[in-house]
């Protein structure tokens, strides 16, 4: 924070003093590194949109930004005490009215002061304030999304390592707790889910091979689903077998949906030396015991996510007579497999692939990521309305009308280019406030050409400009940030399957003359 010793300043810091100060449980520890850390992450974020501290357009950025998110938390029935902050706010503007006379010293800590009293209103936010939150730490194999989440590929290099964690103060303290310290198996960890009533978390597992088998062997390694207990304890191992288990995904019928391989097959791209199952959408039953083949797609999908009418949201790679590294579009289907559908992305090059799609709470839309097919997982944060979904009338792919962009400054990796910093697994809270994680580093893959792994941070982001580190630890990637809270259920979708019908069912056929242009007779 600033050290002026102006008049002028001295409310300023006195109520700086006061929106900073940590909960009692911190009152004893040295938060001066913290300090530090979250400072020079702001810098980090200014050099990302080529801007200085201590220059007049960051210092005007910022103080927008916080009066943005004021007005809006001001709002509503339940809107937090926030009378210091805009005094605060009043009197930081002030300040700015000769900030091009000020000297760059003086400017940085009004930067840093401004940003302070940011930090403090947006960690009032109910939606976050003073909740906990479970996250993983991983380490990515680093090639395309098709080997991410395939256990053979992690055994090619020395990349152990990770977990999942509680974060037991965001935005007050990096300290957190190892939830997984009894699984002490050798091996790598990846995607993170949550049930709705917060008492069991759900992950992904591969344990390393001693020595890197024959893709063929029965040695081989995958990654299989596991459950604990929200503190850390009564891990168990819930999938087995020769085939990746991943991407789990609670049901509201008490199943779980996920990602595996065990359909069979291998996706286009297969080859003799690179072995590449495709996994699609598969179920385990209430009782987590009885498996089912959800999807027969020819090639992999990604990331079911459940929506508020209870149908389950994923990606499909929809690889059939069109180009290899477009089309991996949004797709919904019921949760028993039924009437699956095109919902977004399956038409346009604009977007490569619309990933880890997530259900806004109190509204309509979603939140995916806009990825690349020859990287592995993450881009720019994008809003979809439903509502708003609909072909170009000229040339019938999707139209962008139903999109927000908010991260504008990271282009839609591979569609126009690469982007040199990235977003992964966001976790909306409302359609303005969201928590995140996030990379100063380009995204990896053998598209941008960038061979080793790049690390994310977890953070608070809003769409008025604020963003926040929560927590971050260098040289491991920290993903998936879930608040450790219950939330809404959404409905139970009955099953139409007629398991009486065996091997035979009823199919409705299309007119496909009947489309969006002519077709010739």
């Amino acid at each position: 924070m600033s050290k002026s010793h102006n008049p002028k300043t001295f409310f300023v810091m006195t109520v700086l003093m006061v929106l900073v100060a940590f909960p009692p449980v911190l009152g004893g520890q040295d938060t001066s590194d913290f300090k530090a850390t979250v400072e020079a992450d702001w810098d980090a974020q200014e050099k990302r949109l080529g801007r200085d501290v201590s220059s007049p357009k960051a210092i005007g950025a910022i103080l927008f930004a916080a009066e943005r998110l004021v007005a809006d938390l001001s709002q509503g029935p339940d809107a937090p005490e926030l009378s210091a902050e805009r005094a605060a706010i009043a009197e930081l503007k002030s300040r700015t009215a000769d900030v091009d006379a000020l000297a760059d010293a003086e400017r940085t800590g009004l930067y840093h002061d401004i940003r302070w009293v940011a930090r403090s209103i947006a960690l009032k936010n109910p939606l976050v304030a003073r909740k906990r939150i479970i996250f993983m730490k991983r380490r990515r194999f680093i090639c395309q999304m098709l080997h991410e989440y395939l256990g053979y590929y992690y055994d090619y290099e020395d990349i152990a390592g990770g977990g999942i964690y509680l974060l037991e103060w965001p935005g007050y303290s990096f300290e957190s707790q190892h939830l997984t310290k009894n699984l002490t198996a050798r091996g790598n960890y990846t995607t993170l889910a949550l049930s709705y009533d917060a008492e069991t978390i759900y992950f992904a597992f591969a344990e390393r091979a001693e020595q890197k088998p024959d893709y063929y062997s029965d040695q081989r390694k995958c990654f299989h689903l596991y459950a604990m207990d929200a503190d850390g304890g009564n891990i168990r191992q819930i999938t087995h077998g020769p085939d990746d288990d991943f991407d789990p995904c609670p049901l509201p019928d008490g199943g779980l949906a996920f990602m595996s391989s065990d359909r069979g097959g291998f996706t286009r791209c297969n080859n003799p030396w690179e072995p590449l199952p495709a996994h699609t959408l598969h179920r385990l039953d209430p009782m987590l015991q009885h498996r089912r083949i959800l999807s027969f797609h020819e090639t992999s999908e990604w990331h079911p996510s459940v929506l508020h009418d209870g149908r389950i949201v994923y990606i499909r790679w929809d690889y059939v007579d069109r180009s290899a590294a477009n089309f991996h579009g949004l797709w919904i289907t019921n949760p028993d497999g039924t009437a699956a559908m095109a919902l977004f992305g399956n038409y346009t090059m604009r977007v490569n692939a619309c990933y880890q799609p997530k259900a806004i709470p109190n509204s309509h839309k979603l939140v995916f990521l806009a990825g690349a097919h020859h990287a592995d997982v993450g881009g720019s944060l994008v809003v979809l309305d439903p509502y708003r979904i609909a072909l170009d009338p000229q040339t019938g792919e999707d139209c962008f009308d139903s999109i927000e962009v908010l991260t504008p400054e990271v282009c839609f990796p591979e569609a126009p280019g690469w982007p040199g910093s990235y977003f992964h697994s966001p976790w909306p809270l409302s359609e303005n406030y969201f928590l995140v994680s996030f990379s100063f580093e380009p995204l990896p893959g053998m598209g941008p050409n960038v061979k080793r792994d790049t690390e994310t941070g977890l953070y608070y982001f809003d769409r008025f400009g604020n963003m926040e580190l929560l927590y971050r630890e260098k040289g491991i990637s920290s993903m998936y940030p879930i608040p450790l809270e219950p939330r809404a259920m959404p409905p139970v979708v009955h099953g139409t399957v007629d398991e009486e019908l065996g091997d035979e069912g009823e199919f409705v056929l299309t007119d496909v003359r009947k489309s969006h242009f002519p077709m010739p007779e």
